[in-house]
């Protein structure tokens, strides 16, 4: 029996929201590893990168609380985003504690990739829902997370 197989019984047979919510994770970040390997990047930096596309400027902080992720986590990936030369700091003239994120020309550059790799991702995990079930579907999805936040 291949491996596909087995993982495809296992989840068909798993009553256990929190197992295949785990499992979920674990495959999209392999995934995001994966399509972003070319850029040493994983799913921390996709998120950053997201959130300066749309937005320049943010402290790190503001990040991290945005995404619930720990700002040690938020702070070691703009480490490497900027190793890579796709994201750099400002020192705010305001307050001098404060380090805004902007992105470099590199980062601007593949702003469209980070996109697609994005897009496609979650194009492919939708891939067999109408449009109607995936919005009920986020919906769903949005109140378990809501949920989770109060445990």
């Amino acid at each position: 029996m291949s491996e596909k197989t087995v993982v495809t019984q296992w989840i068909q047979g798993i009553n256990v929201p929190a197992a295949l919510i785990s499992y979920t994770y674990r495959a999209l970040q392999k995934k995001f590893q994966t399509d972003l390997g070319q850029y040493n990047l994983g799913w921390g930096h996709f998120i950053i990168l997201m959130i300066l596309l749309e937005q320049e400027g943010l402290r790190q902080d503001e990040i991290a609380l945005s995404r619930g992720f720990d700002k040690t986590m938020i702070a070691k990936s703009v480490i490497r985003l900027e190793e890579e030369d796709l994201v750099y700091r400002i020192t705010d003239p305001n307050d001098r504690r404060v380090r805004r994120l902007y992105l470099t020309e590199t980062g601007r550059r593949v702003g469209p990739e980070i996109r697609r790799i994005g897009s496609e991702i979650s194009d492919r995990v939708f891939k067999d829902f109408t449009q109607d079930e995936s919005k009920v579907l986020l919906e769903y999805l949005r109140r378990i997370a809501l949920n989770a936040s109060e445990l």
